[in-house]
């Protein structure tokens, strides 16, 4: 008889077999489960498929996905359920248990008939039935009867293909299933299928308590991660409490006496001691590795490692660079965690001490902190404090360090060293707003204990953390006392750190060179040293001093290679990663060039404050020069100069120091005079006169607001003490002086000629090419001088064709042809030769001449190249 192709639906098939036999009976309402049914009735509709193997944990809920997906989807089909038992005779109880749940009538055989028998008997009977058969065997992994496996492994090779086996259990029982995966007629379910989503915790905890909150759903689904078992004890626990559900959520995490009970009777008590024993140690670190748990439970991790996946034990894993790493559940962790207390105190602090040991060991130091405060006595903890504590503030990882301690060791945190790193992190951050409080909590620490570290940590960081702060603030840093020459401890680290503040405190004071010098001093310590997060500071910092010495390609080939540093060594995204972005892009800007819109971005980059405010993430002069970037490419230009005018604001505010303020204020006042705000800006003016000073850069604001007023004589007289000494003042502020004093002598053409080769000379030294595209005016006195200015004439034409030169059109727009021909005349080629060159008559280059002398206005040849240089054409 032929039998129905095992592709057919099951839904088809309804109405053509028998009531299921052996079905369990649950006690309660299974919710449903749409994606692992349709893969249950894939592997059973599938022509290939000869079993399904699901094997997972206790209470991953494989039992009643079965039962779930006899009652709602197969229907049309014959299923025999077998739950397997731990009982003597299994091969017996198997096959006449199988006979029974499919109908098949037993048939005499002799006594000593071949153990096979049963299985080909039952193999012959199921051939000869059209009905697809579901064969369940639940529990598998208790079958462990040589003879009854054998039975099982010949018959699910030579079952008929109207029968699919699905096998569930713990784990794999020792059947050669590789076998069926080479022929490819075995499909796994993965045990992290079961696992519940949060939407399914959330239909389980309200069956049982319908007004379960969302964050407390959220709470059991965080803590069972969607053990299908724990989600239901969970919920039955929480209804249990009716309202005092904070404290059984509590309760559940410790876990629970319900919790506890199922994780004995489901994972533990069938474990030897040995392996218990083992996972009580490894239970100790949050994750472990095999050569962690070997230093734990003293050797033999590899072994008992091997034993636990076997049994498919609840052990997830993840490979963290070259090295795979485990972890518990967090609730049998829990458990465990509570079975080590019964160890006794002095094994207990022993596992501490060798877990912090190996973590530090392997370059984990935050790992290792909370091992260190639950072992013994101080000096484990001192030491690592004084070793690493530092440097985990360097790499970004100080709030977990200061979290912990305050949290475990409130009286170890009230240290004067704790406290200076706090003021540490809070400057790394950017936020000298919550630096100065904590850097004074930290001075009054020094008057009332002694810290654990040399006094001379203690000094230096002290001053070297107020001159950062101050710096930062925007504070004087005339009181800060340093010492020449410049104090150090022998610690690599700190040494450089306060290197790296007093420098900017030279540069704040306005010494330059001493800055530099002692920036220098420190990038040596951190490169030798190995400290890259250091060495970006370092060579920010030396950015900084070039830009402000006028070094402007310096300043953009350090910024570039400290975010090249900070690439190389993944060094995290700090202020000084996002200062060195901001400068480099601000290079590119004055060079005439367009900066990386994500360099924009990160200058506007926010850190967020313990307050819940918020402060640019590399300070406010960053701030501003990612708002100057954004309006150079804004729609709205107005709303975009009115933003940059408020940053300019709460930097004059906040942060303003002269020596490195001052140069952002004539950007900020050419953009508000681009939009028609003299009086907005005038204000500005106004402002930034009154806290920085009267500043070189300060006068050329000035000077903007005079000539924008059309005031040349106010011009000059702004610009003259700049222009006598343009070659000590920043090159910038020369060139807009020399720029100035050019256009504020319309009437005048050598002084106009000798400002404008002035301002060509200093700017091509650094190809500062903004300083022309702000003064209005300059292009077109530019263009006037075309061709007249000698040696400069390379950049003059440079600065000229860049496309955002500012110019008014005059005439009407040349066409291709025109163009071209127009850019041959300044060659001296007659117009029999210009023809030959195009490949045209000479006809039609006359007619070409004709127009451009029309358009322009021009009667010569001659005329017509000084028009054209005087609009920008050539």
């Amino acid at each position: 008889m032929s039998t129905p192709p095992r592709s057919v639906p099951l839904a088809a098939m309804k109405g053509l077999g028998r009531p299921t036999a052996g079905l369990p009976r649950l006690s309660f309402q299974p919710i449903d489960r749409p994606v692992l049914l349709d893969r249950i009735d894939r592997a059973a509709s599938d022509p290939h498929t000869r079993v399904l193997l699901i094997c997972a944990a206790g209470g991953s809920g494989k039992t009643i996905l079965l039962t779930d997906w006899m009652r709602r989807r197969a229907s049309g089909v014959e299923v025999a359920w077998l739950t397997v038992s731990q009982v003597s005779g299994q091969s017996r109880l198997l096959w006449s248990t199988l006979r029974t749940r499919l109908a098949v009538p037993e048939t005499p055989r002799p006594g000593n008939a071949a153990p096979l028998a049963e299985a080909i008997h039952l193999l012959d009977a199921l051939s000869e039935r059209p009905t697809p058969v579901v064969l369940v065997i639940d529990d598998a992994h208790l079958l462990t009867d040589p003879v009854a496996l054998a039975g099982l492994e010949y018959f699910l090779t030579h079952a008929p293909n109207t029968v699919t086996a699905i096998v569930a259990g713990r784990f794999d029982p020792p059947v050669r299933w590789h076998n069926f995966e080479l022929a490819g007629q075995l499909t796994r379910m993965p045990a992290g299928l079961l696992a519940m989503s949060h939407e399914q915790v959330a239909q389980v905890c309200r069956q049982h308590l319908p007004s379960l909150t969302v964050d407390e759903v959220r709470t059991v689904a965080n803590l069972t991660r969607g053990w299908p078992a724990l989600v239901r004890i969970s919920a039955i626990h929480l209804a249990g409490h009716g309202r005092n559900r904070a404290a059984a959520l509590t309760a559940l995490a410790r876990p629970s006496q319900a919790v506890s009970d199922f994780l004995v009777r489901e994972l533990i008590e069938t474990l030897s001691p040995e392996l218990r024993l083992f996972l009580t140690y490894t239970s100790i670190p949050d994750s472990f590795t095999e050569q962690l748990a070997d230093e734990l439970a003293g050797g033999g991790a590899a072994h008992r490692m091997y034993e636990l996946d076997r049994i498919n034990f609840p052990l997830t894993h993840e490979l963290r660079g070259d090295e795979l790493w485990f972890s518990y559940h967090p609730m049998l962790r829990s458990y465990l965690r509570t079975e080590a207390n019964r160890l006794g105190i002095e094994t207990l602090r022993d596992l501490h001490v060798r877990t912090a040991a190996w973590l530090r060991h392997a370059d984990q130091p935050l790992a290792a902190l909370p091992h260190l405060l639950a072992g013994p006595g101080e000096t484990h903890l001192q030491r690592f404090l004084i070793d690493a504590a530092l440097e985990l503030v360097l790499e970004g990882r100080g709030c977990g360090l200061f979290a912990a301690l305050h949290s475990l060791r409130p009286d170890l945190a009230d240290d004067p060293y704790i406290w200076l790193l706090c003021a540490m992190n809070a400057l790394l951050y950017g936020d000298a707003a919550d630096a100065l409080p904590i850097l004074e909590v930290a001075r009054m620490r020094q008057a009332r204990r002694v810290s654990f570290v040399p006094a001379s940590w203690i000094e230096l960081l002290t001053v070297a953390t107020a001159a950062g702060a101050a710096v930062m603030a925007g504070r004087a840093v005339c009181g800060i006392a340093m010492r020449e020459p410049l104090q150090t401890t022998g610690n690599a680290d700190i040494d450089c750190y306060a290197t790296n503040q007093l420098a900017m405190a030279a540069f704040v004071r306005g010494d330059i060179t001493r800055g530099a010098e002692l920036l220098h001093s420190a990038l040596a310590v951190a490169e030798h040293s190995g400290r890259a997060r250091l060495a970006v500071q370092a060579v920010t910092r030396l950015a900084t001093a070039a830009g402000l010495a006028g070094g402007i390609t310096a300043m953009r080939e350090r910024a570039d290679r400290a975010l090249a540093i900070a690439a190389e060594h993944a060094v995290p995204d700090n202020p000084d990663t996002t200062l060195s972005l901001t400068m480099s892009a601000l290079a590119a800007y004055l060079q005439g060039e367009w900066p990386d819109p994500a360099q924009v971005d990160a200058a506007l980059t926010v850190h967020s404050r313990q307050d819940g405010s918020s402060v640019p993430a590399a300070g406010w002069h960053a701030h501003v020069v990612g708002q100057l970037l954004t309006f150079e490419r804004a729609a709205d230009k107005s709303a975009a100069a009115d933003a940059l005018r408020h940053s300019m604001l709460e930097l004059l505010d906040k942060q303003a120091v002269p020596m490195m303020s001052s140069g952002l204020v004539p950007p900020v006042v050419w953009a508000l005079l681009r939009v028609h705000e003299p009086h907005t800006a005038r204000l500005l003016v106004e402002r930034a006169r009154r806290t920085l000073g009267d500043t070189a850069d300060i006068m050329i604001a000035r000077a903007a607001l005079t000539h924008a007023a059309n005031s040349p004589a106010a011009t000059r007289a702004l610009v003259r003490p700049l222009i006598d000494n343009s070659d000590t003042i920043h090159p910038t502020n020369a060139i807009f002086a020399w720029l100035l004093f050019a256009v504020s002598h319309p009437e005048q053409p050598l002084k106009a000629r000798e400002g404008m080769e002035n301002a060509l000379r200093i700017a091509a030294r650094e190809k500062l090419v903004r300083p022309f595209l702000d003064v209005p005016q300059a292009i077109r006195l530019l263009d006037s001088l075309a061709g007249q200015l000698g040696r400069h004439d390379v950049f003059a034409d440079f600065v000229r064709r860049h496309p955002k030169a500012p110019r008014s059109t005059e005439h009407p727009t040349l066409t291709t042809a025109e163009v071209t021909v127009l850019r041959l005349l300044p060659s001296g080629r007659t117009t029999q030769h210009i023809a030959n060159d195009l490949g045209v008559s000479i006809n039609t280059v006359k007619t070409h001449l004709r127009g451009i002398y029309t358009k322009l206005g021009a009667n010569t040849r001659v005329d017509a190249l000084e028009r054209a240089r005087r609009t920008g054409l050539i």
